[in-house]
């Protein structure tokens, strides 16, 4: 398999755009293997393998070929963008725990990182960064909205993102009085409450 120092790599990026695609058009596999990708997928090229190797990576695929939970959540438009996003992070550990948002680095920043951390030549360092690049421009590494409406939640500003998202907030306010305290302050208190805390 064409892997460098932990750094997994397609022969072509465009092998990655296929088998992505067949995942998406296709029904589930019990496993996803060489062998099917050629006979039921009618994708000839022995090279596929080396996508197949990255999606075990990435948590698609079982060691076996058996498709995971991932695979599966993939395969649905409104999460494959947010699925694939987790499975490059998980692909390409060391990168994205030196930068979290290494999907913005610029070329030569990334290239650099691979080189430091691989030692490879330039045509290796290429296909490594070709393939972390087409990965991350297929994935949607913006924060998934929750569910909750705005009668249930405040709307937030998630730094590095250009969106507003709702995120639940829950207050809980604790009044201590007086064992000592008299009918009047506790009317004075009660009276504060309906008045500050209870407006609509």
């Amino acid at each position: 398999m064409p892997e460098v120092q932990g750094f997994k790599y397609a022969y072509s990026v465009g092998q990655i755009n296929d088998i992505l695609n067949k995942i998406k058009e296709t029904g589930r596999p019990d496993k996803l293997t060489l062998t099917y990708v050629q006979n039921t997928w009618l994708l000839k090229n022995a090279q596929y393998t080396a996508v197949i190797d990255i999606l075990k990576d990435m948590g698609f695929l079982a060691p076996d070929g058996t498709p995971t939970d991932m695979y599966a959540q993939f395969q649905n438009p409104e999460h494959s963008g947010h699925i694939l996003a987790q499975g490059v992070k998980k692909a390409y550990p060391s990168l994205f725990k030196a930068y979290p948002k290494a999907q913005e680095m610029p070329k030569e920043k990334l290239e650099g990182f691979v080189k430091q951390h691989t030692g490879a030549d330039k045509s290796v360092v290429d296909k490594i960064y070709g393939t972390i690049k087409r990965l991350c421009s297929l994935a949607n590494f913006s924060i998934e909205p929750t569910s909750g409406g705005p009668s249930d939640s405040t709307t937030c500003y998630q730094p590095g993102s250009s969106n507003f998202l709702p995120i639940p907030i829950t207050m809980n306010i604790q009044i201590v009085i007086p064992s000592d305290a008299t009918a009047e302050q506790y009317d004075k208190i009660f009276s504060s409450i309906k008045k500050n805390l209870l407006k609509s």
